[in-house]
């Protein structure tokens, strides 16, 4: 059993949503911080695993949070703790392993670019990953971001997008990045439409609309990868 996580969040309003869902569903404990209030991390060995939520700021940004974030990070690396990230948080990991971060091409925002859903595409590396038993090699997701990340051969990438390609990375053994967001919960999703500023000019309506048409199959898709990582990492610590 996994002894304790670690949750960073970036900003007060991306919660860990069915990411919590799940870890309380198999009793394990955890710890949130916000480094949006505070940036003082705890001691890293107090922590089997370790979760890197979104959030606004860029991997490049030359602030004292995200220099201290990706130091952390490194830290974990090193120590063979686990990394679970998401959006951001993958962009850390990326970078923190000696990969880039750029603007993505196209700004992803929502359900939809041009009428068309966001879709993940798992490689043949993705679909023979345990992290995906039991999920179909295409699915919909949600995306609120406007960089991307450059992986270097060290790196396995095991799903892609249309409009941004590296939407899945992994890193070593069990360090798992998403582009995606697949942990928003119902009130994670009505805080978001009022609270993040990337949806302020968009169409909300049809975000709804696009939500609410497709959420009993996306909160399935979330729960079951989020349950897959935990059975592996569970894995881990019994062999260790």
């Amino acid at each position: 059993m996994i002894p304790a996580v670690l949750i960073i969040k970036n900003i007060s309003h991306e919660n860990p949503g069915l990411i919590l869902d799940v870890l309380e569903e198999n009793n394990i404990l955890y710890e949130i911080i916000d480094l949006s209030n505070n940036i003082n991390l705890p001691e890293i060995d107090n922590y089997s695993l370790i979760i890197v939520m979104g959030g606004p700021d860029s991997a490049n940004d030359d602030t004292e949070k995200i220099i201290k974030e990706l130091e952390y990070i490194k830290l974990a690396y090193k120590k063979g703790i686990p990394i679970f990230g998401i959006c951001l948080g993958l962009q850390l990991m990326v970078k923190a392993s000696g990969g880039e971060v750029y603007k993505n091409p196209v700004e992803e925002i929502g359900f939809k670019h041009e009428n068309e859903w966001y879709c993940i595409s798992l490689t043949e590396e993705g679909i023979n990953d345990p992290l995906f038993h039991e999920i179909e090699k295409q699915f919909i997701v949600f995306q609120l971001h406007g960089e991307t990340v450059r992986i270097d051969k060290t790196m396995k990438l095991l799903g892609t997008g249309r409009n941004c390609r590296n939407q899945i990375v992994k890193i070593g053994v069990l360090n798992y990045g998403f582009q995606f967001h697949f942990e928003i919960t119902r009130e994670m999703f009505n805080d978001w439409i009022i609270l993040a500023p990337e949806l302020r000019d968009k169409d909300k309506t049809s975000i709804i609309k696009d939500f609410n048409l497709i959420y009993n199959t996306y909160e399935k898709i979330g729960k079951k990868i989020f349950q897959n990582y935990l059975n592996l990492i569970d894995q881990f610590y019994i062999a260790n």
